[in-house]
């Protein structure tokens, strides 16, 4: 008997506004754009001092969005990356939190020049970036953040909040826990369990699993600090 693919959900119609306009809010707003969305806005906390973006979106503050556009009006991306673990006092996660407690709904995308199986399960806010690959059987979180090229192999598990930066290698039946951070160009081998608010250090190799708030660097990755040291 053949398996059928899960039924994907119609993707909404309704304009977006990017909250954050940096490096990867210009990433996330062009991807948008690309898949056929309407960005009608952007935002910066100073946006009189942002530069000139190629894009030529408008760029407001975050107070315009709840004075212009009604959380039934429009859905909001996170343009807000990050570099470092996601906590409970990271920026990305208060904004989200905010904004959601006055009734505003975030989206993700899948960029077209990414690939995903139909039998991977993709939260509707995860952003998966261009040259992503995700394959069967893997579940991304909300608010993840697939970047350029990263990979993610057979059931993989990605917790809410986490950034597999560009280039990252996951092999099958990775467990990345809620927050972690994996930095551009690591590598993690199958079976690894990262706890929650790790952080993997660019071109790292993790062979080992490891427990909640552990920063590893090297090859193969060893610890070099605990996000829990006094």
């Amino acid at each position: 008997m053949s398996m059928k693919a899960p039924k994907k959900a119609p993707q909404s119609q309704l304009p977006v506004v990017v909250i954050g306009f940096g490096g990867h809010g210009r990433v996330v707003a062009d991807a948008l754009l690309t898949v056929g969305r309407t960005v009608v806005a952007v935002t910066e906390l100073a946006p009189e001092q942002c530069a000139p973006s190629r894009l030529k979106l408008e760029i407001i503050s975050d107070d315009a969005v709840l004075e212009r556009f009604t959380p039934e009006g429009v859905e909001l991306a996170l343009g807000l990356g990050s570099i470092w673990p996601v906590d409970a006092n990271a920026i990305r996660r208060r904004m989200v939190n905010s904004f959601i407690s006055m009734g505003y709904r975030f989206t993700g995308f899948k960029h077209p020049a990414a690939w995903v199986s139909d039998y991977a399960s993709i939260a509707p806010t995860a952003q998966i970036h261009a040259g992503a690959m995700v394959q069967t059987g893997a579940c991304i979180g909300e608010h993840c953040i697939v970047n350029t090229r990263a990979s993610i192999d057979h059931d993989g598990v990605i917790d809410p909040y986490c950034h597999i930066g560009p280039g990252v290698t996951l092999s099958g039946n990775v467990h990345v826990g809620e927050g972690t951070h994996i930095g551009t160009g690591a590598s993690v081998i199958q079976g690894i369990a990262l706890g929650k608010e790790c952080f993997v250090a660019a071109g790292a190799t993790v062979v080992q699993s490891v427990h909640d708030g552990v920063f590893l660097k090297g090859t193969p990755a060893r610890e070099f600090k605990s996000k829990f040291e006094a």
